[in-house]
């Protein structure tokens, strides 16, 4: 018997996290669970982490399908009062959201008018600004065509110099007609200026909602020149005598497809009901990996799931084989998943202990969010050592800001982009069901720093995310290369590459934290009815 409880503690460090009284689940090297590619195994240890909650999980989702639109919706508010993990945090005024939009859900079940009904929804989502707010239908009830079916033939964009200039302007369009470039100035829209008519812009249709100020202004933007089909708008133009007026058309979204260049080609996100449909869009593998010109290696990563560690763990490791004098990975439409798995990429590139997380959840029998687990990214000993640009945009999402927060925390690589991520790094649940096979979704738990306060999710003032510590200069020039197709930020990530090689410079590092010491032996649960909690984490 000594012998196999020796055994036990030898084989424990090795396979599995350490359960504890104070902090549930603790992952001292994340990349442990993911290293031995047991997923059964990882799935008991997720189990486990909900131990001191589990017996107070007992109700299903709440089904108001068969409620009046006006009830539905009352209680749906109510349930997201009681749950959400962010109301002070964000400043969230639950009566006063309700006392807005009830009366708007009324009078559309007055009516039976099921796209109103969908739009004061929309509407209520985008007053609370968090990317993991959402609003889950099949059907938009032609709400998004009557709102924003129509295009002007251009698309605008704000430079860092403050000036807003045409970025786009259609073929054949009526604005092409009318003498408008790219590069003109643009300084009002039907009459207001320019800023002040960008931000009172509504994005309820952004098809990733944006959960920080940068990223609600880049949509803004976006949505500016749309309207109902058939709307009239006049266009101030710097150095015109006066404005020019325009119709929306139908141009099948046009102008929004040729404003999501992340990726240094036009990818049509407004027609992506859910961030996987979009990802579908740019790539079907889980990972993508080429060798760049320079011999730079290319990762692209798209989710946290946990059989993505294994062809991110292969490319890594074949980089390192080749010795590659840098690697730029490519988080720019990653929606998250796993934090554990996001902290374990960072493993593959720190030289120093990094504090991950503690994360907690919403346990319906105290009315509290405990602390569930705590997790640490450590350094792997076959680590690539040389230097990395991490690429992001605010359609990174989620567990997808876990790697460029350990960057950042760390002092590793750069991160290179126009934007900061999203700001929404909240533990998301499945929500209440509505009439209409509506379903919303929020976050019932949040990720905490090592002092216990909110990390990466933006706050009150719309301030959150990862920013990038090498920001791509929007101008003219970048704006006009972006929009012929060249990815100008994956340019500019090898550039920086180019420089670390040319200097000799080697990764920064942070000093290492004091790792705290797990206590407590594992202890494993067989509960995979509460696991299926977990599944909706991010």
């Amino acid at each position: 018997m000594l012998a196999l409880f020796l055994l036990f503690l030898l084989v424990l460090p090795a396979s599995a996290g350490q359960y504890t009284d104070s902090c549930g689940m603790v992952w001292t090297d994340t990349c442990i669970p993911f290293e031995r590619n047991n997923e059964t195994a990882y799935n008991e240890e997720l189990a486990a982490s909900w131990a001191s909650i589990a017996a107070n999980i007992t109700e299903e989702c709440p089904d108001f399908s068969t409620m009046s639109w006006t009830d539905a919706f009352a209680a749906s508010s109510a349930y997201m009062a009681e749950r959400y993990a962010f109301t002070e945090w964000r400043g969230i005024d639950w009566e006063e959201l309700s006392l807005t939009y009830a009366p708007k859900i009324a009078d559309a079940e007055k009516r039976d008018d099921s796209a109103a009904y969908y739009r004061a929804l929309r509407e209520f989502s985008a007053a609370i600004p968090d990317g993991h707010v959402m609003v889950l239908s099949r059907d938009d009830f032609g709400a998004k065509y009557a709102d924003v079916g129509g295009g002007y033939g251009l698309a605008v964009g704000r430079l860092d110099s403050g000036k807003v200039i045409v970025t786009y302007v259609a073929n054949g369009s009526a604005a092409e007609k009318a003498g408008v470039r790219f590069g003109d100035e643009v300084v009002a829209w039907n009459g207001r200026p320019i800023g002040e008519a960008i931000n009172a812009t509504p994005i309820i249709w952004a098809p990733i909602k944006p959960s920080t100020e940068e990223g609600a202004f880049l949509q803004r933007q976006r949505f500016l020149t749309r309207a109902p089909v058939g709307t009239a708008a006049t266009v101030g133009l710097a150095g015109r005598p006066g404005p020019v007026t325009l119709t929306a058309a139908d141009d099948g979204y046009d102008t929004l497809t040729r404003t999501s260049t992340f990726l240094g080609r036009q990818v049509n996100d407004v027609g992506a009901a859910t961030l996987p449909e979009l990802r579908a869009m740019v790539s079907n593998e889980t990972v993508t990996y080429r060798t760049l010109p320079g011999g730079y290696a290319y990762i692209a990563v798209y989710e946290e799931a946990y059989g993505v560690y294994q062809p991110f763990r292969a490319a890594v490791k074949d980089a390192i084989a080749r010795d590659v004098p840098g690697i730029v990975i490519d988080l720019r439409y990653n929606g998250g998943g796993d934090d554990n798995l996001a902290s374990a990429y960072g493993g593959w590139f720190v030289n120093s202990t990094v504090f991950y997380e503690y994360g907690t959840f919403y346990d319906p029998g105290t009315g509290t969010f405990p602390i569930l687990w705590e997790a640490w990214t450590q350094p792997r000993p076959d680590r690539y050592r040389g230097p990395v640009a991490l690429l992001v945009s605010p359609y990174t999402l989620s567990s997808g800001e876990g790697l460029p927060m350990v960057f950042t925390r760390s002092g590793t690589g750069a991160i290179v982009s126009w934007y900061g991520t999203n700001g929404a790094f909240g533990m998301e649940d499945i929500g209440p069901k509505l009439p209409l096979g509506i379903v919303l979704l929020f976050p019932t738990g949040a990720s905490l720093d090592e002092n216990g306060t909110v990390q990466v999710d933006s706050n009150a003032s719309l301030i959150g995310g990862i920013a990038p510590t090498v920001r791509v200069p929007i101008d003219e020039d970048t704006v006009a290369r972006s929009m012929a197709g060249e990815d100008v930020q994956l340019s500019y990530a090898v550039a920086w590459l180019e420089e670390q090689a040319a200097s000799g410079s080697a990764q920064a590092s942070a000093a290492a934290p004091t790792q705290k010491a797990a206590s407590g032996l594992f202890l494993p649960l067989a509960a995979v009815a509460i696991f299926a909690v977990y599944l909706g984490r991010r």
